[in-house]
C-alpha cells in the first residue's frame, strides 16, 4: 500500500506540464553489450518506462550475436564511427573493436543530444561494458545525467578510470549480471529510479550557457591549503557572479580545463592554485595534464593567477628520490605529505607557467603574496621559505610578457586581505573587459 501511494505521488508530480513537455521528444539511452546483458537492459528499459520516461537500448557490443533486438543497432554504431561494418566484422580481437564502438557511440549520443532528443544516458556491464559505456558518456557535456551500473565498480584502480573527469555516477551492483533474479531486479529498479530522478532534476535546474536572468559563471580553483582565501573570494564576488569551484588536486583542475575548452560556459577564471602545472612537470601526484593553464588563454578569457601550492609538491612514493629526505616537509593529512621544491625546480615551474600565460589571448593579472603562499607555509612557520619563493617570483616576472601585470601583495595568501586583493583585481579586469566591448 505504501509503494502504491508513493507511485501515485510520483505520477502526480510528473504531470507537471514543463516536465511532460521536456520529455515528449527526449529519451534515456541504455548502453549495453547486447551479446551479454541484453535481458538486463530490457528489464531496465521497462522500469524506466513505468516511471514515465522513454528509453532506448543501444547495442555497443563487440563480438557475438545480440540476445535480443536493440533500438539502436550495433551496425548503426559502427557506421557512426565512419568505419565499414563489413571491415569491422572481420576484426576478431575485442580490444581492436573497442575504439570503433566508443567513437561510434560517442558520435551517436552527441548527435541525439545536439538535436534535443537525449535526456540522460546509462550503461550496464562488467569491466569491459563499463569501460565502453563510460568512455562514450564522457563525450557528453557536464550536467547531462550519466549513470554507470557496474558489477566491477569497486575494483581498485578501475573507479577513477571509469569516471575520469566526467560527472558520471557509478553504481555498484554487488551481484553479477547473471540473468534476472530478485536481487538484480532490486538493483535495476533502483537504477531506473536514479536516472529518472536525475533527468527530472536536470530539467528543473539545468546548466545554462548564457541566460539573461543568470549571473555569469566564473571558474575558480580551490585547494585545502588556500580554502579560507577561496571562500572569502567567493563571498566577495557572489553578488554579481556564480563562482564555480574546482578542487586543484589533479582531477578537479583537469576537469576545469576540459570544461573551459569544450563547453565555453565561463566568463573568466580565478586560478588560486595552479600548482598542477609543476606537479605535471615533475611527475607528482597532483599532475593536472599538459594543457593545464592554457584553455582559458586560448579562448581569451580574463584570468587572475595566484600561487597557492606552486612552491611545494606531492611526490608519488614509487618516485621518491633520496634528496627529498632533506627537504622541508609538511604532513597535510594521512594521505599527503608536501615537500618544498628546490631552487632549480622553482625556476623550471616559473618558466613553464610564464610560457603558458604568455600564450593567452585575453587579459591576465598575476598576484603574488610576499608572505606565505598557503595556510601551511604562512610567514613564521617552519615550511615558509622566502628565499625559494623569491626565486620563483623573480623568474616569473622576468619571463612574462610586458603587458601581463604582476602585483606583489604584502600578505599571506590564505587571508582575508589577500582575498580582497584578488577580488579587487578581478573586478578591475572585468570592468576593463566590459568597457572594451562597449567601445568596440
Amino acid at each position: 500500500m505504501v509503494w502504491k501511494n508513493l507511485l501515485i505521488i510520483f505520477k502526480a508530480k510528473t504531470t507537471n506540464k514543463r516536465i511532460l513537455k521536456a520529455e515528449m521528444n527526449k529519451v534515456i539511452i541504455i548502453l549495453v553489450m547486447a551479446e551479454e546483458k541484453w535481458e538486463e537492459a530490457f528489464f531496465l528499459k521497462k522500469q524506466i518506462e513505468i516511471l514515465g520516461h522513454k528509453a532506448l537500448i543501444m547495442d555497443i557490443g563487440l563480438i557475438g550475436e545480440a540476445q535480443g533486438t536493440s533500438d539502436i543497432s550495433r551496425q548503426e554504431i559502427i557506421k557512426a564511427s565512419g568505419r565499414d561494418p563489413q571491415e569491422v566484422a572481420s576484426i576478431s580481437d575485442r580490444g581492436e573493436r573497442m575504439p570503433v564502438m566508443i567513437e561510434g557511440g560517442s558520435q551517436k549520443i552527441q548527435e541525439m543530444y545536439n538535436e534535443g532528443h537525449l535526456s540522460g544516458v546509462m550503461s550496464l556491464g562488467g569491466t569491459t561494458g563499463t569501460q565502453l559505456g563510460t568512455a562514450i558518456m564522457k563525450s557528453l557535456a557536464f550536467g547531462v545525467p550519466k549513470i554507470a551500473v557496474s558489477s566491477t565498480a569497486s575494483i581498485p584502480g578501475f573507479c577513477s578510470r571509469y569516471i575520469g573527469t566526467a560527472d558520471i555516477t557509478l553504481m555498484h551492483t554487488v551481484v553479477e549480471f547473471a540473468g534476472i533474479n530478485q536481487m538484480l531486479k532490486n538493483v535495476l529498479t533502483r537504477a531506473a529510479g536514479a536516472i529518472c530522478g536525475m533527468v527530472e532534476g536536470s530539467f528543473e535546474s539545468p546548466v545554462f550557457l548564457e541566460a539573461e536572468d543568470e549571473k555569469p559563471l566564473i571558474a575558480m580553483t580551490h585547494f585545502g591549503p588556500c580554502e579560507n582565501c577561496a571562500v572569502a573570494v567567493r563571498n566577495l564576488l557572489e553578488k554579481d557572479y556564480q563562482v564555480i569551484g574546482f578542487s586543484a588536486a589533479g582531477i578537479g583542475d583537469r576537469a576545469m580545463e576540459e570544461m573551459i575548452g569544450k563547453q565555453n560556459i565561463f566568463s573568466a577564471v580565478i586560478d588560486l592554485a595552479p600548482g598542477g602545472v609543476g606537479e605535471e612537470l615533475l611527475g607528482f601526484s597532483r599532475s593536472a595534464g599538459t594543457d593545464r593553464l592554457e584553455n582559458a588563454g586560448k579562448l581569451g578569457l580574463p584570468q587572475i593567477i595566484t600561487t597557492s601550492g606552486v612552491n611545494f609538491g606531492s611526490p608519488l612514493k614509487r618516485n621518491y628520490k633520496p634528496d627529498y629526505e632533506s627537504r622541508k616537509k609538511y604532513r597535510y593529512d594521512s594521505a599527503r605529505t608536501f615537500i618544498r621544491l628546490s631552487a632549480d625546480e622553482m625556476t623550471m615551474v616559473a618558466d613553464k607557467i610564464s610560457g603558458k600565460l604568455n600564450m593567452a589571448k585575453g587579459p591576465v593579472k598575476v598576484l603574488i603574496p610576499l608572505g606565505g603562499w598557503s595556510s601551511v607555509d604562512r610567514e613564521g612557520t617552519d615550511f615558509y621559505d622566502k628565499d625559494l619563493d623569491k626565486i620563483f617570483r623573480e623568474e616569473l616576472k622576468k619571463k612574462l610578457r610586458s603587458d601581463i601585470e604582476v602585483h606583489e601583495i604584502d600578505a599571506d595568501l590564505d587571508t582575508p586581505e589577500f582575498a580582497q586583493a584578488v577580488a579587487k583585481a578581478f573586478n578591475e579586469l572585468m570592468d576593463n573587459k566590459n568597457r572594451y566591448q562597449i567601445n568596440k
